[in-house]
């Protein structure tokens, strides 16, 4: 039986009503709820520009905002994120044992081209990635341009990056009407990126005005040289077509400017109460002032003037009140009893509108133990992470194959015999995990021993429990083989046997003590609801 006619009834004929949305209505309380847009894309530029210099007003000048900037690029970046080279071997068909010999030296070779890595020669790698990762935070993106400078008997990599301003970003006056390039991007038909409008413009002593400049006065760099990248333009994509970043201040930046302001005008008031400003009320109207009382004209609200009298009187200073003269302070009442909350409040939304928990923000454990700090680390920590991950794949990653390439090219990296060629197996070859800086511990007793605990279960790996340190695998081996090679020759020289580790040697000190010392009653140690100190 065929019920498609039916259905094609159902389906296609006068469909029942429907219950409305209050979301995409005007009545009630959001009747005059009105989405404000942007129809063009200059002013799509305009308000971006807006946001970016307001967003670096607050970097620069409002301890809040830099603290939110500071505190996620300090924990996401640090010092910088550090490769740890992981050659594939079974898939390249090389011994293991040659695989680190390779990774060794590549790593060395990338330690290298760090210290001499900028090209103004002020910053290294990790420095380099700290200030453009401050940039993404702070105004929406980075641009990094990688360039080609001659060899020197220091350098022996030229490649180089340079580190500009993303306001440099922006389209010719004269390619306006071209379409193809969106605030200072080239796309193409597809909507991938193709070049990219850096205003370059001679040498002047008067101001660099943007709206101002021509193509002349650019240079086109293209998106990618071959296969290589030939710009860093880094932002978090908000939006399906965006083309430019956007500040992570932008969400609150209402909110940060008005809690300057409440916080300087409750500051000012405390300094003018401070001050203990008097009123002497005199009870008649014609008053001689003494020569030495200072007279200041002020407007009215009427439109009029009205003369105000004043004296400065030094700290310490005792005043004799003349007859009906009567000395009055002037009290203030402010800040208010619930000022301290209302801005605990706004931080908490601040840091909210950023995706950070407060207490890692504003630095502020006053009011957690130890199972709530921990907590609000962890979220903190699931931020750091990303943001780590997003950089090392989108900008760290891509220089360290431009690195390693190079160093193939002149003869610093030789492939073991019968090894696939660099080309064939380009993403084998330049394979590399990043860590970056220690994660630390709240509580290095307990969280120790669930590493130890969790790694004797088999599910963490001691590789993993050194790269939430900062540390690296390879190297804490090497240290630790020294370590044992010295502590054996040291052993022998004074004939004797010392404790291998300092776990055996606590375990031999407490079982001394166990069997001198009387016994002790067990107690329970609990948490007394406080954050470790």
């Amino acid at each position: 039986m065929n019920f498609f006619p039916a259905l094609k009834q159902i389906f296609l004929g006068r469909r029942p009503p429907v219950v409305s949305r209050d979301a995409g209505s005007h009545r009630g309380t959001i009747a005059t709820w009105r989405v404000p847009r942007v129809y063009s894309q200059a002013g799509e530029t305009a308000e971006r520009r807006l946001t970016q210099g307001r967003a670096a007003d607050l970097y620069v000048n409002d301890w809040a905002a830099r603290s939110v900037v500071n505190t996620i690029s300090t924990n996401a970046v640090g010092t910088g994120l550090m490769p740890q080279a992981r050659l594939p071997w079974r898939r390249l068909g090389i011994t293991k044992h040659q695989a680190r010999e390779l990774e060794s030296t590549m790593e060395w070779l990338w330690a290298e081209w760090c210290l001499h890595c900028h090209t103004k020669g002020t910053m290294q790698f990790g420095d380099l990635q700290l200030s453009g990762f401050r940039s993404v935070l702070r105004a929406g993106e980075m641009v990094h341009v990688p360039v080609m400078l001659p060899l020197t008997p220091t350098r022996r990599f030229g490649l180089a990056i340079q580190d500009v301003s993303p306001s440099r970003l922006c389209t010719p006056v004269d390619k306006a009407t071209d379409l193809r390039i969106r605030d200072g991007v080239e796309l193409s038909v597809a909507g991938s990126r193709e070049g990219y409008w850096l205003a370059t413009p001679r040498p002047s002593i008067t101001p660099m005005d943007m709206s101002a400049l021509t193509s002349a006065d650019f240079t086109r760099i293209p998106a990618r040289i071959g296969y290589r990248p030939g710009i860093f333009h880094l932002f978090f994509n908000e939006d399906e077509e965006q083309v430019r970043g956007v500040s992570i201040l932008s969400p609150g930046i209402k909110l940060f400017r008005h809690l300057a302001d409440a916080i300087t005008h409750e500051l000012f008031g405390q300094v003018a109460n401070a001050s203990m400003p008097m009123v002497v009320e005199t009870g008649t109207e014609n008053v001689t002032l003494p020569s030495w009382a200072m007279e200041e004209t002020r407007p009215t609200e009427g439109g009029g003037e009205e003369k105000v009298y004043y004296e400065n009187v030094d700290a310490g200073t005792l005043l004799y009140l003349n007859k009906n003269e009567h000395l009055k302070a002037v009290e203030s009442s402010r800040p208010s009893p619930n000022f301290l909350a209302f801005c605990e409040l706004v931080l908490r939304a601040l840091s909210a509108s950023a995706d950070m928990p407060y207490e890692a923000v504003m630095k502020d454990f006053s009011k957690t133990n130890y199972s709530s700090a921990r907590a609000a680390l962890l979220e903190a920590w699931r931020v750091y992470l990303m943001y780590r991950s997003w950089f090392a794949r989108g900008y760290c990653q891509p220089v360290y194959e431009m690195v390693m390439e190079e160093a193939f090219l002149r003869g610093y990296l030789t492939l073991p015999a019968g090894a696939p060629d660099w080309y064939d197996a380009l993403a084998l070859w330049t394979n590399a995990t990043w860590i970056g800086p220690a994660r630390g511990y709240v509580d290095p007793t307990k969280e120790t021993k669930a590493n130890i605990d969790a790694n004797a279960a088999g599910l963490k790996t001691r590789k993993e429990i050194l790269a939430e340190q900062g540390l690296d695998f390879e190297e804490v081996m090497d240290d630790l083989e020294e370590e044992a090679a010295r502590m054996a020759e040291y052993n022998k020289l004074m004939g004797g046997q010392a404790p291998s580790s300092v776990s055996e040697q606590r375990s031999t000190e407490d079982e001394s003590s166990a069997t001198d010392a009387p016994s002790q009653p067990k107690t329970d140690n609990k948490e007394d609801g406080h954050a470790p100190v």
